[in-house]
């Protein structure tokens, strides 16, 4: 029986990883790694899920394949593996998480969204879900909705999360370029209602 290349790719990797050092088996439950390159949906880092709940077997095995591609920035071969990691366990808010990070990576917002929110649906205080749905909602130009899911993570983020200043820094940012784009609407406006008002008191 022919294996899967994609596969074979992924096993070599992740042993390669955890041979020279390791990445995702010693770390601590809910432990993050930094994911993604930093011009994904343009943000400065994303979070992803390292440390595999508690499961074993094939489904710990790919979604610790998952992890390593993710960081390795192999985001196509990591939603290899994490869509077998959905088939085996559909429920699993961590995997969606994940899955959302790498469609990102793939620049395929729309479909991250879909990841992320389900994530949510499932757990809803996954919290690096919505730091993933604000980069999705900011890629999508939906700048409002983007600020309250990074918004929500700040507010569930615990106090030593390293990504909390980075999640702070791109609220000020949205809410700067968002309130900066509002004062020359209103200015546009009201130069057009002068104009207007002129253009009728000299009829």
């Amino acid at each position: 029986m022919k294996v899967d290349r994609r596969w074979r790719i992924l096993l070599v990797v992740t042993l390669a990883a955890v041979t020279g050092g390791g990445l995702a088996y010693w770390m601590p439950e809910r432990a993050r790694e930094l994911a993604a390159p930093d011009n994904v949906a343009s943000a400065q880092s994303t979070l992803v899920t390292a440390a595999t709940p508690t499961f074993s077997g094939e489904l710990h095995e790919r979604f610790q394949q998952a992890a390593v591609m993710l960081h390795a920035g192999r985001h196509e071969y990591a939603l290899a593996a994490l869509q077998r990691v959905i088939e085996l366990a559909p429920g699993l808010p961590e995997a969606r998480v994940n899955a959302g990070y790498a469609l990102l990576g793939l620049a395929e917002p729309r479909r991250a969204k879909q990841q992320f929110d389900l994530a949510i649906d499932l757990r809803p205080g996954q919290v690096n879900a919505y730091y993933g749905l604000a980069l999705t909602l900011e890629a999508l130009g939906e700048r409002h909705a983007a600020l309250g899911a990074m918004r929500t993570y700040v507010h569930l983020a615990e106090a030593q999360d390293p990504y909390v200043p980075k999640a702070r820094s791109a609220i000020w940012k949205w809410q700067t370029e968002r309130d900066g784009q509002a004062d020359k609407s209103r200015l546009i406006s009201t130069r057009s209602d002068k104009r207007k008002a002129v253009l009728e008191g000299g009829g």
